[in-house]
């Protein structure tokens, strides 16, 4: 049995600006958890295998301590957007923001991000981190987020992986849970051909656009 966090008392958002009557709240038992994630599911299909890190069960052990940064959008009682955020070792990851394909382009993404952004701001975190899908990067940057690129591997080091840059700042290197990788570089707009470079010279490579911003 899966028992969710009492969560603060937030005041669901009612929504109409464009998109008719629309609400905004987080998940709060098991039956929502289920919904919502049925949804994500048909978005991303990759995460129904339960072998990606934010798999159903990641997202129900989340929902146990901050069920209030698991927020979603619905239309009657249709689910059309969700923003599912964690608690990573004290700062804030968002590791899904969707929209159902015929809701887009009404704010809903929008609307949800700057719930979320409420939400962490009142308990006390100093910022959100998140990557993105490649049609995703422009929305981040009018929110207002700074961009970089991250590329990670398993099989390739940290010297193989710098001997490619074509001259972006180094902004980090890391290696992520002890087996992975990782550069930033400061590409503050995407690059693409880089990133495919990666992925072409180096296998089992990958590259993404991750996003921040700050809280004054």
């Amino acid at each position: 049995m899966i028992y969710l966090a009492r969560a603060r008392r937030y005041d669901s958002l009612h929504y109409r600006e464009r998109c008719g009557a629309m609400i905004i709240d987080n998940i709060k038992n098991v039956d929502e958890l289920n919904k919502v994630w049925d949804f994500v599911t048909t978005i991303f299909p990759v995460l129904m295998t339960g072998e990606y890190k934010y798999s159903r069960d990641f997202w129900a052990e989340m929902a146990s301590r901050l069920p209030e940064l698991l927020i979603y959008a619905k239309e009657g009682e249709q689910v059309c957007g969700a923003v599912l955020a964690w608690d990573d070792g004290g700062s804030i990851t968002v590791g899904t923001c969707c929209v159902a394909a015929g809701q887009r382009g009404k704010g809903i993404g929008k609307a949800m991000m700057l719930e979320l952004e409420k939400r962490v701001r009142s308990l006390g975190y100093g910022g959100i981190a998140l990557g993105a899908v490649e049609d995703a990067e422009g929305f981040y940057y009018k929110l207002g987020y700074s961009g970089c690129l991250l590329v990670q591997s398993e099989t390739h080091s940290i010297e193989e992986l710098l001997s490619l840059n074509p001259g972006y700042e180094v902004i980090a290197t890391n290696v992520y849970d002890g087996t992975i990788n990782q550069i930033y570089l400061n590409v503050t707009t995407p690059d693409h051909d880089i990133q495919r470079r990666y992925e072409e010279r180096y296998p089992g490579c990958s590259t993404q656009m991750v996003f921040g911003k700050r809280f004054k």
